[in-house]
């Protein structure tokens, strides 16, 4: 672990205000956030945050109490961020444009006591309920109260945030993230992306998830820079790389994709990137990927109960996650959630090296807690592989896992399978009641552009390709997929009736 950054390796007992700190010291004129054309230096950012800490104490914030910020990507937004870490508050970021009974249900969890928000997102915060405090932010910095300069709270288990992640199966859960954790997902973030000195990368990632914060943490305490922008966007995303010097990308999702879908161009290979990283690439997109654009993908596994990054797959392979990082351990558990050896299948369950670097629990909500920490371990929820080298790859969530004429079928593999189709852009599956027990599959697809749905047609290749059990029974094509900020379909918005799907029959 000697290429990690020192405030990035294993036990992690800074803090992300004394890591602001200490770089504001070793290199105040060193550029941290690019922003619309302006170079921030790290030390324009720590006075920034000193002055944020500094007016949240004026308005009677204190350590511990819950601050609720809505805000549009810029500099003051990340100024806002680490003046509450500075100021010993617990930061509650959501999605500016959250709204209606996900907002109304963050809002009763998080109980926040001040709302910092973009002006646009008050509409939505009182029709939510919200009677508190507000105070719109402009993006126009924070001025200064007069007083002493306050030192960084000294704790790395101390609870700094609350992550709310994405519901695709019911509300989202609120996510206790303390110090420590935040910087063990920053040295993930730099370890999957080979982080050094210089380097540049695109941030599109918002900060109310914990992408956008490890990656702050990680350009502080790698001396990097982050490029900020609003959102992802396709039409102008190579030209802000090439224009940005950006070295590093991240992905999640279907970004891939979309980038693929543009017209090839002659300069398609002519940008400074590196190498790129993220989660939820499929092996044919990697390699159309990279034979295009020349960029090595590293694909990793993770999630915010576990410090985000779990594993990484270092070597590139297409189809595996890699191995544990440094500081976590990987099992595979059966039912019975005890640990497999040797190559086997089974649920993705966490074990730390050290204390603390998994989240204490889920915000008000004991019974989550207790089915996701059992016995000082980990249990995500998810299905994966182990070979006989220790390599993992990832199976899909065992709540998609189906159950057809008595045979266990994983949702991803099915929608996996499925993608390799020429005219098919994604897939998703899901179970429905079968006539005689167990589940049919209802599968959604979305067409690549000019391609037509012919589900007949499409269902003749699958029984050529698939195992039997794996072949969906019904077929229905979609515009697109609604997605979750982390870019997971939303399988519960998924309308499961069958009418007006296609049935190729009971076969």
């Amino acid at each position: 672990m000697a290429d990690l950054p020192g405030p990035l390796r294993p036990p992690f007992a800074g803090t992300a205000g004394g890591l602001l700190a200490d770089m504001a010291r070793l290199a105040p004129e060193r550029t941290i956030l690019v922003h619309e054309g302006r170079e921030i230096s790290v030390g324009a950012l720590a006075a920034a945050a000193r002055a944020a800490a500094a007016g949240l104490r004026a308005r009677g914030i204190g350590p511990g109490d819950p601050v609720l910020t809505m805000l549009d990507a810029g500099p003051d937004h990340v100024a806002t961020v680490l003046g509450i870490a500075l100021a010993g508050a617990l930061w509650v970021p959501l999605a500016p444009d959250a709204q209606g009974p996900s907002l109304a249900h963050a809002l009763s969890v998080a109980a926040p006591v001040l709302g910092l928000v973009a002006p646009a997102a008050e509409p939505a915060l009182r029709a939510a309920g919200w009677a508190g405090p507000l105070e719109h932010r402009h993006g126009h910095g924070w001025t200064p109260d007069r007083g002493p300069e306050i030192a960084p709270p000294p704790d790395p288990d101390a609870h700094r945030a609350i992550l709310f992640t994405s519901g695709t199966t019911g509300p989202p859960k609120g996510v206790i993230v303390t110090e420590r954790m935040l910087l063990a997902s920053a040295a993930g973030c730099a370890l999957a992306s080979a982080c050094t000195p210089g380097d540049g990368y695109l941030m599109w990632e918002p900060m109310h998830h914990v992408g956008g914060p490890q990656l702050l943490l990680m350009a502080l305490a790698g001396q990097a820079r982050l490029v900020t922008t609003p959102r992802f966007s396709a039409s102008r995303f190579w030209d802000d790389v090439r224009r940005h010097r950006v070295t590093k990308l991240h992905y999640l999702g279907g970004i891939l994709e979309i980038l693929l879908k543009a017209a090839p161009r002659a300069d398609d290979r002519e940008h400074p990137v590196a190498l790129a990283f993220g989660g939820g690439c499929r092996p044919d997109v990697q390699r159309a990927f990279e034979a295009r654009f020349g960029i090595p993908l590293r694909e990793v596994y993770g999630m915010t109960e576990a410090s985000s990054f779990t594993t990484v797959n270092l070597r590139g392979v297409p189809g595996v996650i890699g191995t544990p990082v440094p500081w976590l351990d990987v099992e595979l558990a059966g039912a019975d959630g005890a640990a497999r050896d040797g190559p086997a299948e089974g649920e993705i369950v966490v074990r730390p090296r050290q204390p603390g670097l998994l989240t204490p629990g889920y915000l008000g909500n004991p019974e989550a807690t207790a089915k996701l920490r059992r016995g000082g371990r980990l249990f995500t929820g998810d299905l994966g592989a182990r070979d006989a080298a220790g390599t993992y790859r990832f199976l899909g969530r065992t709540t998609d896992s189906l159950r057809r004429r008595g045979e266990n079928v994983s949702a991803w593999e099915v929608e996996t399978a499925l993608a390799a189709h020429p005219d098919i852009a994604e897939a998703a599956v899901v179970g429905v009641p079968a006539e005689i027990g167990d589940h049919d599959i209802l599968c959604f697809l979305t067409m690549r552009e000019g391609a037509d749905f012919a589900p007949r047609a499409l269902a003749a290749w699958a029984r050529e390709h698939m195992p039997r059990a794996h072949v969906p029974r019904y077929w229905k094509a979609v515009a697109e997929f609604e997605r979750t900020p982390s870019q997971r379909i939303r399988k519960d918005r998924l309308d499961r009736s069958l009418e007006g799907a296609f049935d190729r029959g009971d076969r």
